[in-house]
C-alpha cells in the first residue's frame, strides 16, 4: 500500500515540476493539493515524508507569488470532514494561505459554503465545552491586548518579574498591557512576531474575534453557564478597548447575550479574578486606577451600607472605613472636578456606614479628629466648611447648658457664611419653658448654661485672643473692629446672650422676646413675678461679689464688658451702644441701688451718649440717668451740687434752639430732663423742692411743653413721653396743669406720626393716674378718640393701657414697669372703684353694644386690656359673666381682629373665673356655637360671623366660621371647655407679634395653655394636623397657631402618633364635606414626606385607593389637592420601588401591592385624571424597580399596550372617520398614530420592562404578547406589540430564542391586517424575529409569505409579502441564506411585479442577496423554472403575464434546454385561447426561449414548423395592440431560425398591412396610432422573414423590393424607419455568392430610388437620413464584386451618391463622398 501511495505521489510531484506557468500551477494545484495533503494520515513515514517534501516544493513556488489561487473551498470541506489532525494542521496552513488570495466573488462562494454546512454546533462546543472555555480565554487576550508603547522593564503589579532571558526583557520591552500575563502577550503576538500586532491591522482582528463571540451559530444557548460566563468576560474586556468599533461591538454584544447571574458568587469571582489577575490581595481600586473605577468602587460601598444586613456589615465595616479613610489622606491634595467627587463619594460612604455601625467612631475619635484635620487644610475658598462642621458638632453633640458649645457658636454667629450663621443661632436658641420642665422632672442636669461660668470663659479667651487681635490691627481690617480681641459684631451678640442668659437663670420660665428696639421690649416684656425674680437674682449675686472674702467677680465682669462697650468707637458703636445700654438699663432698675450708686458721680460718663445718633440709645440713655443722677440725693451733699449743675446743663440745652446745638443732644437732654425729674417725684415726692427749687421745676417742665408745639416729631414725642415720666408719680408742678394736659390732648389729636400719638396717649393714661381729678376729662377724650381709629389698631391697644391705668391706677400690672428702683417703691395713690365701675359700664353697656363696627372694635380691645392689666380689680372679678357674654358675642363680628381679640378675652375671662364660673362659661360658649342660644341680648346664634358660606359648610350644611372649628376640635375630644385653651394658642393676626401685643404677655399664658393641653395630644394632634390644610386661610391659620404652640418637636410628635393621623386623614379623604377632603389631601401629601417603607407599607393601597377617589371629587379645589397627594405618593412609591434605596424583599412587597391596583384600577379608572396618573407612576416605577419588576412585567406590559389604544386621544379617532374633510389621507393619518405611538412615554414604560426581562419572564410574556397579536383592536396597540417583539430580539435574543418560533407563526396572520401602517410594524417585527427562529420554522413562514404572493390578486397581501421578505433579508441576513432557495424564486418572481412599488422591494431584496449576478439565476435555476411553469399555468392572467417576463429575463441569461420539456408545451398552451390583457408577454416570451435552446431544436424540425404556424396564427389576432407583439415575435423567431424558411407563408398577411389594406372601412381616427405600429412591426418582420435561399430569393426579390419600396415612399417616418431596418436585413441575407441573379437591377434601382426619396432627402427627419445612409453603405459593400454590380446598378449608385454629398449636414456628406470614393 505504501509502495503504491509513493509512486502516486511521485507523479503528482513530476506533475507540479512539470507546471512551467503559474497558471499551469494553479490548475495543477486545484486538482492534487487535497489528495496530497490526504496521504498525510497514512500511517507510513516514508510516505509522510515524501508528501511533506512536495508541500516544500509547493511553498517555495506559491508563498513568492499572490497571485496563484488555491483551491480554498475544497479546503474547507476537507478540514471539516477528515478527522486527522495532521492533516487538519496542514489543510488549515494552506486555508489560512490562500484565503488572503482570494477575490471578492471567490469570497462570496466560500461564505456561502459556510453558511449551507453550519449545523445547530458547527464546532461541537456543545460536547467540549471545555474547547469554547480555551478559546474564548485566548480571545479574551486578544482583546486586552494594546498596541506596544515602549516603556520601562517594569510590569504591571499583576506581573511576575521578567528574567534576564525573557523575550520581554529589555529597555525597550513594550509595556504589558493591564490583565494580561507576559506569558498571554507571548502568546498572542507569536512571540511579538505576528504582525498585526503592531499595525492598524490589529482593529480588524479585534473585531473579527468580536463577531464570532456574539455569533450565536458558533455559540449556542444550549451551551453551558461557564462558556456563557466566558463570553461575558471577553465582551467586557471589548468595551474598554482603544477602539471605537470594538467597544461598540462589545457593547452591543452584552445586550445580545445570555447574561449570567451576577448574584451567583462564582461569576463574581470570575469577574473579581479578570482585574486582580494570580495577585488575588490587590485592593480595589489599585495603585494604577482610574477616578471613573474609584468611584465606581465608592458606589458599591455606598450601596453596601444601605443594602446589606447588619450582620453582614458589622464584621467588614472596620476594614471598609479604613480603606475609606486612607483614600483620602492619600488623595488630600489631589485637585480637580473628578477626584473632588471621588473624596466626596468617600466621604458619604464613611457616613453611612456610621449611621448603620456608630460603634466604630464611638471607640475612635481620631476619626472625627482627622476629618477635621482636613478640612482645615482645604484651599482659602474651602475653609468655611470646616466652621460650619465645627458649629455643627457644637450644636449637635452638646446639650445647650454646654459652656464650650455655646462660645463656639458665639464666635461663629457673625460668619460671613449664611449657613453658618443660621446654626449659630439655632444654638443659642433658648429652651422652651415646656423642655425646661420636662427636663426637670427627667433630669438632674441643668439645661441652662451657668452664668458664671460663661462670663469667666469669654474673660479667659478675651485675654487669649487680645494677641490674636493686635496682629489682626496690625493688617487692614477692611471697616471691621475688635473689642476684647473679638470682632464687634460677635461681642453684640456676646452682650444679647448674656442679658438673656441672665433673665433666664433667674426664671426658667419667662419667654425672651427678640427685637430689634430692646428698649421697648424690656419694659413690656417682663410679668411681675418675673421682675421680681430678677431683682432677687441679682440681690443675691451682686450681695456675694461684695463680701470682701469673696473673689469671685462674675457680676462686676458683666458690668466690665458693658462698659467696655459703651467705650468702644468703631463701625458697629450705634448697635453696640444700643445692646449695652439696654443691658445697663436692666442693671440699674433690678439691682440693688447700690450698684447704681457707683455710678452717681459719673454722670459725665454718660452725657456723651445724650446726643447718640440712635433714638433708641438716647431713651435708654435718659432713662439710666434718671434713676443714676437721682440717686442719694436726699441729704444736702456734694452730690446735690453735681447733679444740679448737670440737670441745668441739660436745660441749657433744651432751651438752646440754635444750631449751635445738634438735634440729637436737644432730643436727648428732653429725655434727660423729663426721666430726671419723674424720678425726683418718685424717690422724693415730700423734699422735692428741697432738692430742685419749685420756679426752676415749673421751668423745665414749661419748656418741655412748649416743645408739643414743635414743628419736628421727634421733639413733640420726647416731650409727650416726658409729661408722662413726671405725670406718673404725681401731680406735674406746672403754672396750668389742665391747660398743658389739654395740649397734650390736642397733640394726640392732630398729630399724624403714630408713635408720637402712642406715645401722647400713653403719657395721658400716666397722668391720670398721678392726677385722678383730670381723669375723667382723660377717659372721655379716650372715648371719643379711640373708635376713630380705624386704620391704626395699635392705637387701640395703646389707649386701651391707658384706660386700664386711669382705672386702677398703681394696680394696674402695666404700671409694675415704672416702679424701676429696685429698693423703693413709689408713693402709690388709691384710685376710686367708681372709677373702674364707671369705665367698665361706659364700655360693656355703650360701646360694646354700638351698632358701629369701629366702635365695638375698640370696646374689644380696651375690655381685653382691663381683663389683661386689671384682673385682680374687685370690679372686673365680678364683671366676669357680662365680660365673657359680650366677648362671645363679639366672636360673631365680621372684621377679623375684633373675633380674635375677643377670642382672647374669652380665654382671659375664662383664667380668672372659678370653677363654678367655668362651668356656666363653658356652657354659654358651646350653647352659642352649637345649639343657637342667644349669648347677649343683641346677638344670637343664627347671626353669621362671616357672608354666608363664605367660609364653606360643616357637614350639616350650617355656615362655619373659625372659632366654630376650633369649638368643634374641642367637642371632638369630649372636652368643651378646652375651647378657652385653644383661643389662647389660635393667634395669628400679625398684631400679636408687634410690640403692643407682646406687652400682653399672652406667651406666659400659651404656655399655661400648652401645659394643660399636653395630656389630650394623643387625640388632639391628628384633627389639628388636618386642620393645619384647612382650605379656610382663617382656619388655617388659627390651627397653625395651636399646632406650633402645642407641638414643639413636629417631625417627633408626627412619627409619634403616625398611625393614628394617617388614619384620620384617610378617613377624611373619604367625608361629606368637601373641606375636609380637601385638607385630608393636602395633609397626606406633606404626611408622605420622608416616610419608611416599614411605616406606609399597609396603609399604601388605601392611600391610592382615597387619592384616586378625591382626584376625581366633584369639586376642583379637592381635585387640585388631591394630584398635589397623588404627586407625593408617586414620589415615594417610586423611590420604595428602587433597589437603590431599598432593600430586594421591602421593593418587592411594594411592587406586590401597586402594580395590581394601578394596572387594575387605576389604569382602567373612567376619571381621566385617575388613569393618567395611574400611567405616569407605572412608567416611573418600570424606569426605576429594575429586577424588582420581574414578576409584574407581563401584566404591566399587557396594560401599556392597551393603554396606548385607550388613551390615545380621540382626535385621532374623529380624524380617522373624517380624513376627506380635513383633506388627509388615511395613510398619513395610520403614519402619525404609529409615530405617536412609538414616541408615547408608554413606549419608554415597555422599553425599561424589556431591560428586565429574563428566563422566569417569557413563557408568560410570550403568552399575553401572542394573545395580544391576536385579539388586539386598536393600531397603536397593533403597533406597540411590533415594536415590543422588535425590542425583545435586540435586547434579550438569548431570552426570546425559544419562543420566536411560536410567535413567527402568529405573526404569519398578523401581517394580514387591513392598515398598512400595521402590516409594516408586523414586517420589521418578522425580520428581527427570524433571527432567532429555527430554520424550518423560517421555511414554513416564507413559504407561507410566497403562497400570499403567487396565490392572490389582493395587493396589499403581495405588496406585505415583499415587505416582509425585505426585513427578513435586511435584518436576518444570515437566517435568510439559510433558506435562500425557498424563497428567491419568489424574490425572482417579483421583481417582475406588474407594480413598481412592489416590484422595486423585490428588486432590493434580490440583489441585496445575489448582486444581481446571473450566477445566481444559474444557481436557482431548477426551483425558479419550477415556479414560474406553475404560474404559467395559473388561472390568473396578471400571474400569467409577470411569468411570461420573468421567464424570458432568464432565458437571455441562461440556456434553458434542459427544462424545454416543461416550458415548451406550456408556453404553446398560454397562447392558445382567445387574446386576453397581458398575453402579448406570453407571444414575446415562446421566440425567446426558443432561441435559448437551439440545441433542443435540432432534431426537432417539426416542432418548429409548428411553432412558426402558432406565431403567424397569432399575428392574425384581430387586436392590434397584441398582434404587434405576436408579429414581433414572428419576426424574431423566423430570423433566429434560417432552417425554419416562412417566408412564402407571411409574405402575404404582412404586405396586406404594409398595405393598409386591413378592415379600411372600419379605420377609426383612434386607431391609426396603434395601427401604424403595428405596420411597423410588420415592417420590420418582412425583412426578419426574408428567406436565405438563393431561388426562393430570385423568385420573390422583386416583389419584396417593389412592396416595401412603395410603402417606404408613402408613410410615416416610424414604418419608414422600421422599413430600412427590414431592407438592410434584406440585403445581408441574400445568397450573391451563387451563379444564380437572386435580384435584378431594376430592383435595384427601385430601392435607390425609394430610398432616396423615402429617406436620403427627407430633410426633416435626420435620423431617416443616417438610416438610409448605413442601408447605402451597406448595399455597396454587399453588391459590390458580386454579379448583382453592374454599370446600370452603378451608376444609380454615384447618381444618389451625388445628390446625397449636398446633404446640408457634413457628418452626412463627408460619408456620402467616401462613399462615392470607393465606387472607383
Amino acid at each position: 500500500m505504501a509502495d503504491k501511495d509513493l509512486e502516486l505521489l511521485d507523479n503528482v510531484e513530476l506533475r507540479f515540476a512539470l507546471a512551467e506557468s503559474d497558471a499551469q500551477l494553479e490548475k495543477t494545484l486545484n486538482t492534487f493539493l487535497c489528495p496530497v495533503l490526504l496521504k498525510l494520515a497514512s500511517p507510513a513515514e516514508n510516505v509522510r515524508a515524501k508528501v511533506v517534501g512536495i508541500l516544500t516544493h509547493i511553498n517555495k513556488r506559491v508563498r513568492p507569488k499572490p497571485v496563484i489561487k488555491l483551491p480554498v473551498t475544497s479546503l474547507l470541506q476537507q478540514f471539516s470532514t477528515n478527522g486527522s489532525v495532521l492533516v487538519k494542521n496542514f489543510t488549515l496552513i494552506y486555508i489560512e494561505m490562500g484565503y488572503e488570495r482570494l477575490n471578492l466573488e471567490c469570497l462570496s462562494e466560500v461564505k456561502q459554503l459556510n453558511e449551507d454546512n453550519t449545523t445547530a454546533d458547527p464546532y461541537d462546543f456543545v460536547a467540549n465545552p471545555l474547547d469554547a472555555v480555551t478559546l474564548l480565554s485566548r480571545l479574551q487576550d486578544v482583546l486586552l491586548y494594546r498596541q506596544p508603547i515602549i516603556a520601562q522593564p517594569s510590569l504591571h503589579s499583576s506581573s511576575e518579574a521578567q528574567s534576564p532571558s525573557s523575550p520581554l526583557a529589555g529597555a525597550t520591552a513594550p509595556a504589558i498591557p493591564d490583565g494580561m500575563s507576559p506569558q498571554s502577550l507571548l502568546y498572542v503576538t507569536n512571540n511579538r512576531k505576528a504582525p498585526w500586532a503592531t499595525t492598524n491591522e490589529l482593529k480588524n482582528i479585534k473585531t473579527g474575534a468580536l463577531r464570532f463571540i456574539c455569533s450565536t451559530t458558533s455559540f449556542p444557548d444550549a451551551l453551558s453557564a461557564q462558556v456563557h460566563l466566558e463570553r461575558f468576560v471577553a465582551l467586557i474586556a471589548a468595551t474598554g478597548d482603544a477602539y471605537n468599533e470594538a467597544v461598540s461591538m462589545g457593547e452591543d454584544g452584552l445586550k445580545r447575550i445570555k447574561l449570567p447571574d451576577l448574584e451567583d458568587k462564582s461569576v463574581v469571582d470570575r469577574l473579581y479574578q479578570m482585574y486582580q489577575g494570580s495577585n488575588r490581595g490587590k485592593p480595589v481600586p489599585g495603585p494604577k486606577t482610574n477616578t471613573k473605577l474609584v468611584m465606581a468602587g465608592m458606589a458599591f460601598v455606598q450601596w453596601i451600607a444601605r443594602m446589606s444586613s447588619q450582620a453582614a456589615l458589622a464584621p467588614i465595616a472596620p476594614v471598609l472605613v479604613s480603606g475609606l479613610l486612607k483614600y483620602t489622606r492619600e488623595n488630600a491634595d489631589a485637585v480637580g472636578m473628578e477626584s473632588e467627587a471621588a473624596k466626596g463619594f468617600a466621604y458619604v460612604a464613611v457616613s453611612l456606614i456610621s449611621k448603620r455601625v456608630p460603634e466604630i467612631f464611638r471607640k475612635d475619635l481620631s476619626i472625627t479628629e482627622g476629618f477635621f484635620d482636613q478640612l482645615s487644610s482645604q484651599p482659602p475658598n474651602e475653609e468655611h466648611q470646616a466652621r460650619y462642621c465645627a458649629i455643627r458638632f457644637a450644636t449637635g453633640l452638646f446639650p445647650f447648658s454646654n459652656v464650650a458649645s455655646k462660645y463656639a457658636c458665639l464666635m461663629t454667629v457673625a460668619d460671613p457664611k449664611l449657613e453658618i450663621r443660621e446654626e449659630a443661632k439655632r444654638g443659642l436658641t433658648f429652651p422652651t419653658a415646656r423642655a425646661i420642665e420636662e427636663n426637670v422632672t427627667t433630669s438632674q442636669e441643668p439645661i441652662l448654661p451657668d452664668f458664671i461660668k460663661l462670663v469667666d470663659l469669654i474673660k479667659l479667651k478675651s485675654r487669649t485672643t487680645q494677641s490674636r487681635s493686635d496682629e489682626i490691627h496690625s493688617r487692614p481690617t477692611y471697616g471691621k473692629s475688635f473689642i476684647m480681641g473679638f470682632p464687634s459684631e460677635v461681642f453684640i451678640h456676646i452682650l444679647q446672650f448674656f442679658r438673656r442668659l441672665l433673665i433666664t437663670s433667674a426664671d426658667p420660665d419667662v419667654i425672651v422676646e427678640e427685637s430689634s428696639n430692646e428698649y421697648e421690649i424690656q419694659q413690656f416684656v417682663f410679668t411681675p413675678e418675673t421682675r421680681k425674680k430678677i431683682k432677687t437674682w441679682l440681690k443675691d449675686m451682686w450681695e456675694n461679689e461684695s463680701r470682701i472674702d469673696n473673689e469671685q467677680e462674675t457680676l462686676s465682669s458683666y458690668i466690665s464688658f458693658l462698659e467696655i462697650a459703651m467705650n468702644h468707637q468703631g463701625p458697629d458703636d450705634k448697635s453696640l451702644h444700643s445692646t449695652a445700654l439696654t443691658c445697663l438699663l436692666e442693671l440699674f432698675s433690678l439691682a440693688p441701688s447700690s450698684l447704681s450708686e457707683q455710678y452717681s458721680h459719673r454722670l459725665g460718663w454718660f452725657k456723651p451718649y445724650i446726643g447718640s445718633p440712635k433714638i433708641e440709645s438716647r431713651q435708654t440713655v435718659a432713662h439710666i440717668i434718671g434713676i443714676v443722677g437721682t440717686d442719694n440725693l436726699g441729704a444736702i451733699n456734694p452730690q446735690r451740687e453735681v447733679f444740679l449743675q448737670f440737670l441745668r446743663e441739660l436745660h441749657a440745652v433744651i432751651k438752646d434752639k440754635t444750631k449751635q446745638v445738634t438735634v440729637e443732644q436737644r432730643h436727648g437732654s428732653i429725655l434727660a430732663a423729663g426721666f430726671i425729674l419723674g424720678r425726683l417725684l418718685y424717690r422724693y415726692p415730700s423734699v422735692v423742692f428741697d432738692i430742685l427749687p419749685e420756679a426752676e421745676f415749673q421751668e423745665i417742665v414749661g419748656n418741655i411743653v412748649e416743645e408739643l408745639e414743635s414743628k419736628q416729631n421727634m421733639f413733640v414725642s420726647a416731650a409727650a413721653i416726658c409729661l408722662g415720666e413726671i405725670g406718673r408719680y404725681g401731680v406735674i408742678p406746672s403754672m396750668d396743669v389742665s391747660k398743658d394736659i389739654q395740649r397734650l390732648i390736642e397733640t394726640a389729636k392732630t398729630t399724624k406720626d403714630i408713635k408720637t400719638q402712642e406715645h401722647s396717649i400713653a403719657s395721658l393714661g400716666h397722668i391720670g393716674v398721678g392726677n385722678p381729678k383730670q381723669a375723667q376729662d382723660i377717659l372721655t377724650f379716650l372715648y371719643d378718640f379711640g373708635p376713630k381709629q380705624t386704620k391704626q389698631t395699635e392705637v387701640n391697644f395703646t389707649i386701651g393701657e391707658a384706660i386700664a391705668c386711669i382705672g386702677a391706677g398703681w394696680q394696674c400690672t402695666a404700671m409694675d414697669v415704672f416702679a424701676d428702683v429696685a429698693d423703693q417703691e413709689p408713693s402709690k395713690t388709691s384710685v376710686d372703684v367708681a372709677v373702674m365701675d364707671g369705665i367698665l359700664s361706659t364700655i360693656l353697656n355703650e360701646m360694646a353694644t354700638s351698632p358701629k363696627a369701629a366702635t365695638k372694635k375698640a370696646a374689644c380691645i380696651w375690655l381685653l386690656s382691663l381683663v389683661k392689666f386689671c384682673s385682680s380689680h374687685p370690679s372686673v372679678k365680678l364683671q366676669l359673666p357680662k365680660l365673657h357674654s359680650v366677648f362671645s358675642s363679639l366672636l360673631s363680628d365680621r372684621d377679623e381682629l375684633t373675633q380674635e381679640v375677643a377670642s382672647k378675652g374669652i380665654g382671659l375671662v375664662y383664667e380668672l373665673g372659678d370653677q363654678s364660673i367655668r362651668s356656666q362659661l363653658v356652657g354659654s360658649l358651646v350653647g352659642m356655637f352649637g345649639e343657637g342660644r342667644k349669648a347677649a341680648p343683641k346677638v344670637t346664634g343664627e347671626t353669621e360671623l362671616f357672608d354666608g358660606n363664605a367660609l364653606g359648610q360643616a357637614p350639616d350644611g350650617s355656615s362655619l366660621s373659625t372659632y366654630q372649628s376650633i369649638l368643634s376640635l374641642a367637642s371632638d375630644m369630649n372636652q368643651p371647655e378646652l375651647v378657652y385653651k385653644f383661643m389662647h394658642l389660635a393667634s395669628h393676626n400679625s398684631m400679636w407679634q408687634s410690640r403692643k401685643g407682646a406687652a400682653f404677655g399672652f406667651s406666659s399664658i400659651v404656655s399655661q395653655a400648652e401645659a394643660e393641653l399636653k395630656p389630650h395630644l394623643a387625640t388632639l394632634i391628628p384633627r389639628l394636623y388636618r386642620y393645619q390644610y384647612d382650605p379656610n386661610p382663617k382656619v388655617n391659620e388659627a390651627m397653625t397657631s395651636i399646632w406650633r404652640a402645642l407641638v414643639k418637636e413636629p417631625k417627633k410628635a408626627v412619627q409619634e402618633y403616625f398611625d393614628v393621623i394617617i388614619k384620620d386623614l384617610l378617613e377624611g379623604m373619604g367625608a361629606r364635606a368637601w373641606r375636609t377632603r380637601e385638607s385630608s389631601s393636602l395633609a397626606m401629601a406633606d404626611l408622605l414626606q420622608g416616610r419608611s417603607v416599614e411605616e406606609i407599607e399597609k396603609y399604601l393601597e388605601n392611600i391610592w385607593i382615597m387619592s384616586f377617589r378625591a382626584l376625581d371629587d366633584i369639586k376642583e379645589s379637592v381635585r387640585t389637592a388631591a394630584f398635589k397627594t397623588c404627586r407625593a405618593l408617586t414620589l415615594m412609591t417610586v423611590k420604595y420601588c428602587d433597589p437603590k434605596h431599598v432593600t430586594a424583599a421591602e421593593g418587592q412587597r411594594v411592587l406586590d401591592i401597586i402594580i395590581p391596583f394601578l394596572v387594575g384600577k387605576g389604569l382602567l379608572s373612567n376619571a381621566e385624571e385617575v388613569s393618567k396618573f395611574s400611567l405616569t407612576t407605572i412608567l416611573k416605577i418600570c424606569k426605576q424597580a429594575g429586577p424588582l419588576l420581574r414578576s409584574h412585567i407581563t401584566v404591566i406590559v399587557a396594560a401599556l399596550l392597551e393603554g396606548l389604544t385607550s388613551m390615545e386621544p380621540q382626535m385621532m379617532n374623529y380624524l380617522s372617520f373624517h380624513t376627506e374633510k380635513y383633506q388627509v389621507s388615511q395613510e398619513q393619518l395610520e403614519s402619525s398614530r404609529l409615530s405617536a405611538a412609538k414616541l408615547s412615554p408608554m413606549m419608554e414604560g415597555i422599553e425599561a420592562c424589556v431591560e428586565n426581562v429574563d428566563d422566569t419572564v417569557m413563557p408568560d410574556l410570550s403568552s399575553q404578547l401572542i394573545t395580544m397579536i391576536k385579539k388586539a383592536v386598536g393600531l397603536p396597540t397593533k403597533a406597540g406589540c411590533a415594536h415590543l417583539l422588535v425590542s425583545l430580539c435586540i435586547k434579550k435574543p438569548a431570552v426570546m430564542r425559544p419562543f420566536a418560533d411560536t410567535i413567527l407563526k402568529t405573526l404569519g396572520s398578523a401581517i394580514k391586517d387591513k392598515s398598512p401602517a400595521v402590516r409594516k410594524s408586523y414586517a420589521v417585527a418578522v425580520g428581527y424575529l427570524s433571527r432567532l427562529v429555527t430554520d424550518a420554522a423560517l421555511v414554513k413562514f416564507v413559504e407561507r409569505l410566497g403562497g400570499y404572493y403567487l396565490d392572490t390578486e389582493e395587493e396589499d397581501l403581495r405588496s406585505i409579502s415583499a415587505v416582509t421578505v425585505r426585513e427578513i433579508s435586511k435584518n436576518a441576513s444570515d437566517k435568510f441564506k439559510g433558506v435562500a432557495s425557498a424563497i428567491l424564486p419568489t424574490v425572482h418572481y417579483g421583481t417582475f411585479d406588474a407594480h413598481k412599488d412592489i416590484a422595486d422591494v423585490w428588486k432590493e431584496v434580490w440583489e441585496e442577496h445575489t448582486t444581481g449576478a446571473t450566477s445566481a439565476v444559474k444557481l436557482y435555476a431548477d426551483e425558479i423554472i419550477q415556479l414560474l411553469s406553475k404560474q404559467l399555468t395559473s388561472a390568473s392572467w396578471n400571474a400569467k403575464k409577470q411569468s411570461a417576463i420573468a421567464l424570458k429575463a432568464v432565458s437571455d441569461v441562461m440556456e434553458l434546454t434542459k427544462y424545454m420539456d416543461t416550458i415548451l408545451p406550456l408556453v404553446l398552451d398560454g397562447l392558445s385561447g382567445r387574446t386576453w390583457d397581458g398575453k402579448e408577454h406570453v407571444v414575446n416570451l415562446l421566440p425567446s426561449v426558443t432561441l435559448s435552446s437551439k440545441v433542443y431544436f435540432s432534431d426537432k424540425a417539426l416542432k418548429l414548423q409548428e411553432i412558426a404556424k402558432i406565431l403567424l396564427r397569432e399575428s392574425k389576432k384581430v387586436n392590434k395592440q397584441y398582434r404587434r407583439y405576436a408579429i414581433d415575435a414572428l419576426g424574431k423567431f423566423l430570423d433566429g431560425f434560417a432552417e425554419v424558411d416562412y417566408y412564402v407563408e407571411v409574405k402575404s398577411m404582412l404586405f396586406t398591412i404594409l398595405e393598409n389594406k386591413e378592415d379600411e372601412d372600419e379605420d377609426e381616427e383612434h386607431d391609426k396610432p396603434l395601427q401604424l405600429m403595428v405596420m411597423a412591426s410588420a415592417a420590420k418582420a418582412v425583412g426578419m422573414a426574408w428567406t436565405r435561399n438563393a431561388q426562393m430569393q430570385e423568385q420573390h426579390s422583386g416583389e419584396f423590393a417593389t412592396k416595401t419600396c412603395q410603402a417606404l415612399v408613402r408613410n410615416i417616418w416610424n414604418v419608414r424607419a422600421a422599413l430600412l431596418e427590414s431592407l438592410t436585413m434584406f440585403l445581408e441575407k441574400l445568397e450573391l455568392s451563387s451563379n444564380i441573379k437572386v435580384i435584378s437591377d431594376d430592383s435595384i434601382v427601385l430601392l435607390l430610388d425609394s430610398l432616396l426619396e423615402g429617406s436620403l432627402r427627407d430633410f426633416k427627419y435626420v435620423g431617416l437620413r443616417n438610416q438610409g445612409l448605413d442601408l447605402l453603405k451597406t448595399l455597396i459593400d454587399k453588391l459590390k464584386g458580386t454579379n448583382a454590380w453592374t454599370p446600370t446598378v452603378s451608376t444609380k449608385l454615384r447618381e444618389v451618391l451625388s445628390i446625397v454629398r449636398k446633404d446640408p449636414l457634413p457628418s452626412i456628406s463627408e460619408v456620402a463622398a467616401v462613399l462615392d470614393s470607393t465606387l472607383d
